[in-house]
């Protein structure tokens, strides 16, 4: 399914993969994932997500900002580059006002902590998530929030997640 057959006044939570596309004007999922926050904005879902996906988002999205600058580095160099190069680090600014932006889409921002990470132990084991995915999912149980807004094809074999994803 995709993010536009979302009903209204549907909770949804957003994974990182929907800011990126959204930041990033180049991509190809962009306009789908804009709509799809434009919803959120306007009260037509109910956006959710939680802080580490905020900050997983700003990661990426400051590497696609680093990217531009460092077009002879290769995407797979580019992480150990900044780590080498700090003072590249310290002129990129875009990124920076990504929380910002993810908090005036009107999404409901989730605190992460210790017991729910110790909880989502359990659905790596039974799902073979990786632990961002299996603390999204613990995240989602805990709220009973049962969709799933992300382009990630982890998702699409859990039993209690309805993922949609962009066009």
């Amino acid at each position: 399914m995709f993010l536009s057959d979302i009903a209204d006044g549907t909770s949804v939570f957003i994974d990182a993969n929907i800011f990126v596309y959204h930041f990033t004007a180049n991509s190809r999922f962009n306009q789908s994932c804009t709509d799809f926050l434009e919803r959120a904005e306007a009260g037509g879902v109910h956006g959710v997500t939680s802080a580490s996906v905020a900050l997983e988002a700003t990661h990426r999205l400051m590497i696609e900002e680093a990217k531009l600058h460092l077009p002879d580095i290769k995407p797979k160099d580019i992480v150990s580059y900044l780590k080498a190069h700090p003072e590249i680090i310290k002129k990129l600014t875009i990124h920076q006002t990504i929380p910002s932006k993810i908090t005036m889409l009107n999404i409901k921002i989730i605190p992460l902590d210790i017991r729910t990470i110790e909880r989502s132990q359990k659905i790596k084991t039974e799902y073979g998530l990786l632990s961002n995915d299996a603390v999204i999912s613990q995240i989602m149980k805990d709220l009973d929030v049962l969709c799933l807004a992300s382009n990630d094809a982890d998702f699409e074999d859990m039993d209690f997640i309805t993922l949609y994803r962009p066009i």
